[in-house]
């Protein structure tokens, strides 16, 4: 499982993750990708966003997150989510430049490395343009009674 986020200015290092995750798991990853992050563009006013699976939305998870002064958008049930989530399009990119030309991997190590290249390698325009179309998603979606977009 690989974890990530990203900001109009910029993207966190990828977390790859071992095992199966639960609320304090998601809380380390947090803490040790998430805060560095906000703490490198400014820190304060940090908005994030993920779907509502059961270890996003504990109550753990909500008060370390309150306690980092990081505000957490209201978000619909995952049917929605996925057209309104942009990194569920960043991951479908990556998912075209890891695989690209027939990709095949035979050891972990170079299926990671592969992820990490698309990663480090997309461009800020595209993450800062998932952002901004954000507004217009939700827009569309209303316009489509919550029928799929192509984003």
């Amino acid at each position: 499982m690989v974890w990530a986020a990203f900001g109009f200015n910029g993207q966190v290092g990828l977390a790859f993750l071992d095992d199966r995750q639960n609320s304090p798991k998601y809380i380390e990853t947090l803490e040790n990708h998430l805060v560095p992050f906000e703490e490198n563009i400014g820190g304060g006013n940090l908005e994030y966003q993920h779907d509502n699976a059961p270890i996003h939305t504990s109550n753990a998870k909500k008060n370390y997150l309150n306690s980092k002064n990081v505000t957490v958008l209201e978000w619909p049930p995952m049917s929605m989510s996925s057209e309104l989530n942009p990194i569920e399009n960043v991951w479908c990119i990556m998912s075209r430049k890891v695989y690209k030309n027939g990709g095949q991997f035979y050891s972990v190590n170079a299926f990671k490395t592969a992820i990490e290249s698309a990663w480090y390698n997309l461009e800020p325009e595209i993450l800062q343009f998932l952002i901004m179309s954000l507004e217009k998603r939700v827009y569309d979606v209303i316009l489509n009674n919550g029928m799929t977009l192509n984003y």
